[in-house]
């Protein structure tokens, strides 16, 4: 056991470019733990999706398992088409607005960042749920403007839904980007984050924002719970909290959310990009989780400029 922990250590650390504390002269068990410790220790600040470090003794075999993931910190990643296409409409923003549009046009063509008018996303499911609600209940506190909070929503939905899907957004985002010139600061934060966008879609063009999601976070079928064969969802699919949608302002934002919140709060995990790796001699894969570390930053920093 100990020849096999050595070897798979070893085998770790040349992976994540560690070097290990020398501890095969204690005697066992404590040279063991001790060198868990150190590698757990050093993994922490190596490597932004270290999760977690396993022991596996299989077929008379130990070896190490490791888990990495996005940490994506209970945010909901909902980009807003409301503001866009105001600034669309605004002479001061509207080449700024093109840059963004061509942002979203890559997230939604490319990364798969699902829409809200499309009739099987989660959040085209909430708005319809929303609807239903205000026409089934003439009485509710404002209803005549959130009813037109929900139409707006609508109309404008559609329509930047068009564009969104427009693939010319993606032939002209670089002649975008180098024909841009900025004149505040919100100009120079849009090209900021276009030019972060273009690299991924020049590094990454065919990348899913769910290559690495796996049903409720089992990486392998051997992962899963034997009570899982009936197919029930125990954690927040990635679908449900990343999306388009109308906008973060007004009583149907505030609905939308708190019904979205009360769903999620009967759940204890969230389904996040993950990886595993193992190392029992074999080639270790190339997965890494840069793709997804970049793009929820370019998310991260979409919400805020639209918001």
């Amino acid at each position: 056991m100990e020849r096999d922990f050595y070897k798979s250590l070893s085998q770790l650390a040349k992976h994540y470019d560690i070097t290990t504390m020398p501890t095969q002269h204690f005697n066992y068990p404590y040279n063991i733990s001790l060198a868990l410790r150190d590698i757990e220790a050093q993994l922490k600040t190596k490597s932004e999706n270290w999760q977690s470090i396993r022991l596996i003794e299989k077929a008379s075999k130990t070896y190490f398992a490791i888990e990495e993931r996005c940490n994506t910190g209970a945010t909901l990643f909902y980009v807003p088409v409301v503001p866009l296409y105001q600034f669309l409409h605004n002479k001061v923003h509207r080449k700024a607005a093109c840059l963004l549009l061509s942002v979203c046009a890559y997230l939604y063509r490319n990364a798969d960042i699902p829409y809200y008018r499309q009739e099987d996303s989660y959040l085209y499911y909430n708005y319809e749920m929303l609807n239903d609600w205000l026409q089934q209940d003439e009485e509710i506190e404002d209803s005549h403007n959130r009813k037109k909070d929900l139409q707006r929503a609508e109309i404008i939905g559609d329509m930047m839904g068009q564009k969104i899907a427009d693939c010319r957004n993606l032939i002209f985002f670089e002649q975008r980007l180098k024909r841009f010139r900025p004149k505040n600061r919100f100009d120079k934060e849009c090209l900021q984050l276009a030019e972060k966008a273009f690299k991924l879609y020049c590094d990454y063009p065919n990348e899913s924002i769910f290559r690495n999601a796996h049903y409720n976070n089992a990486v392998k079928s051997e992962d899963m719970d034997e009570d899982d064969y009936y197919n029930e969802e125990t954690v927040i699919a990635m679908d449900k909290y990343i999306s388009f949608f109308a906008e973060s302002d007004g009583l149907i934002y505030d609905n939308l959310t708190s019904m979205v919140n009360n769903e999620f709060n009967e759940y204890a995990e969230t389904q996040e990009p993950m990886i595993f790796k193992t190392f029992n001699g074999s080639d270790i894969t190339d997965k890494n989780l840069d793709f997804e570390n970049q793009l929820f930053k370019v998310l991260n920093e979409l919400c805020r400029l639209l918001n």
